[in-house]
């Protein structure tokens, strides 16, 4: 390569270049493995917790899993600056931005309310079965969908604890009264007599 070196020293320096060289790029190539591992392993937590809470959409955990995906699946992969997702990543974040919109618009009543919960559990499972597909997990949307255990007593309690915090709100906003009934007789006592110092004086 250098004009004053022989072919024999020119491969004596690139070997001692290598050779000074070599472990920079090995601590650089396990730093990205580590970055790697790492990412999926977030990305996998994520997907778990949207598969053990998927039943109570209300939850802390699955809300806080929710939220975190854009983040944890945002393209990490660069080629000089320009973004370069993978089509699995895509997918994931396409399918999060869809159930994202749908569960911010108003929900309605009665019928609306029952297409809306519908639509929401139709969208979710989508979302959680491009998460399983990104990650290399082979689970159907009909076992995401059907394949869960929630029992009717958490049902109960969470139905009547949204019901009474809806009923305390009305009442302590003053939109609903305090309706009270009385049974039995009432008694109606005669009117006290006014204090000696607030009485009337007497008629000439």
């Amino acid at each position: 390569m250098w004009p004053h070196l022989t072919v024999d020293q020119d491969l004596v320096f690139w070997s001692i270049l290598a050779i000074l060289l070599s472990p920079l790029f090995a601590l650089e190539i396990q730093k990205r493995l580590e970055d790697r591992r790492a990412r999926n392993d977030r990305k996998v937590e994520l997907f778990r917790r949207l598969m053990t809470t998927r039943a109570t959409d209300i939850a802390p955990l699955h809300v806080e899993a929710l939220n975190s995906i854009e983040v944890e699946f945002y393209p990490a992969r660069r080629f000089f600056g320009i973004v370069q997702p993978k089509p699995s990543e895509k997918k994931v974040l396409d399918a999060w931005r869809i159930y994202i919109n749908h569960v911010n618009t108003n929900m309605g009543e009665g019928d609306a309310l029952n297409r809306w919960v519908d639509r929401r559990k139709e969208l979710l499972t989508d979302l959680i079965y491009e998460m399983g597909q990104s990650l290399g997990y082979d689970i159907d949307k009909v076992t995401i969908k059907t394949q869960v255990y929630y029992p009717r007593g958490h049902w109960e309690v969470e139905t009547e604890l949204h019901a009474l915090r809806k009923a305390a709100l009305k009442v302590f906003s003053s939109q609903s009264p305090i309706v009270t009934t009385v049974v039995g007789a009432v008694e109606v006592s005669p009117p006290l007599p006014p204090p000696d110092d607030l009485a009337l004086p007497p008629k000439n």
